[in-house]
């Protein structure tokens, strides 16, 4: 027990001493986070609206397919369930806007009465829904009737609107756990790649070997090292996303626990990938590559600076099963909606079956020299 603690104590001063690995795996995505965090990207995308069916007819599916827009022109990006789940995600700030549609939907002789609930947090977001419905109503009364322009809509539709206060917490909220995910990725990938790449290439692993100790002390060693920094970044990251951000964190203490367990999960997964990289790679020059072209799609696929409902739809299908989507998806649901541990079990599944099959290869893979 006295040479696992003294390794582990070494292997953490040898860590903390090297300027470049702390920059790379803190430093640099505390810095990413900031920039972004300060920045409303928002606005650039186009409303998300849920959409209450309560006529479900021909003129209602063509009336929510024109809001969607025709073509190439993305005029709402919508989505249909119950009133209970639009409503749901209203208020926890996932769609923008609701809109009802009435069961006399476009029904003859009938003034069909749309309501449209939007989020007060988001003025913007209701002046463009709110234009949009308008001209698509418009269009749908033209098409129905068949009348001249002169003829006033108001005649078979009307728009109401009411105000919800939305508890959302935007684009900074979505963005502080996704650049946590990424920071356990990168410290666990980069990290034991670049460090047992160097010990291999410099003959240190073969003096290892050969002395009286085993190759699980080392490795052991190691993974404490990087689960250690992953949870010590997670911290930090977080931490600051609640000062400097203003990004509430969970509901109450149990959020932090959970996280820390996804930190770990997620550490352990990226340490075993850069195990296998590793054992693979012969030099530094050959690690690096291999490591940026498995870690760069995923910090642009995963999720974690923008939604991944914005890539078309066979990237989404994709990326869904990308190891740092399921801990970037865990980690905000968990930060961000207050999700136990047991609703976020497609995560943990998927983070689990990652970290086997990804020790698995590793023990096949990793040589000493």
């Amino acid at each position: 027990m006295r040479l696992y603690t003294s390794l582990i104590l070494a292997s953490l001063k040898m860590y903390f001493r090297d300027k470049q690995a702390l920059f790379w795996s803190l430093f640099f995505p505390l810095l990413i986070m900031v920039i972004f965090g300060m920045m409303n990207f928002d606005r650039f995308s186009p409303p998300e609206v849920g959409v209450v069916d309560g006529s479900n007819n021909p003129a209602s599916q063509a009336f929510i397919a024109q809001l969607k827009g025709d073509g190439g022109e993305k005029l709402l990006a919508t989505k249909t369930g119950t009133r209970d789940q639009m409503f749901a995600e209203l208020k926890k700030g996932d769609v923008d806007a609701v809109l009802e549609i009435p069961a006399d939907f476009a029904a003859p002789g009938r003034i069909s009465a749309v309501r449209m609930s939007y989020d007060s947090r988001k003025p913007q977001e209701r002046g463009i829904t709110s234009s949009i419905l308008q001209g698509t109503l418009e269009r749908q009364f033209q098409q129905i009737e068949q009348v001249p322009d002169q003829y006033k809509l108001d005649s078979r539709f009307s728009v109401s609107q009411a105000e919800v206060e939305g508890k959302g917490q935007g684009y900074k909220g979505f963005l502080v756990p996704g650049v946590a995910a990424m920071a356990i990725m990168q410290g666990g990938l980069f990290g034991v790649v670049f460090t047992i790449v160097a010990y291999k290439s410099r003959g240190i692993l073969r003096r290892l070997k050969a002395a009286p100790i085993k190759p699980s002390h080392v490795l052991t060693g190691q993974i404490v090292t990087r689960l250690t920094v992953s949870l010590l970044q997670t911290y930090v990251l977080l931490a600051v996303g609640v000062l400097l951000l203003r990004v509430t964190i969970g509901e109450n203490f149990l959020a932090w626990i959970n996280l820390s367990i996804f930190a770990a999960l997620g550490g352990a997964l990226f340490i075993a990938m850069g195990l296998v990289i590793s054992g693979w790679a012969k030099s530094e020059d050959t690690a690096a590559p291999v490591a940026n072209v498995i870690a760069l799609p995923m910090m642009f696929l995963s999720g974690v600076f923008f939604p991944t409902t914005a890539m078309p739809d066979w990237v989404q299908t994709v990326s869904q099963f990308l190891p740092l989507t399921y801990l970037a998806d865990g980690m905000r649901a968990v930060a961000l909606d207050g999700a136990s541990l047991g609703s976020q079990w497609p995560e943990l599944t998927g983070l689990v079956a990652w970290t086997a099959g990804t020790f698995l290869l590793a023990t096949r893979i990793f040589k000493w020299e």
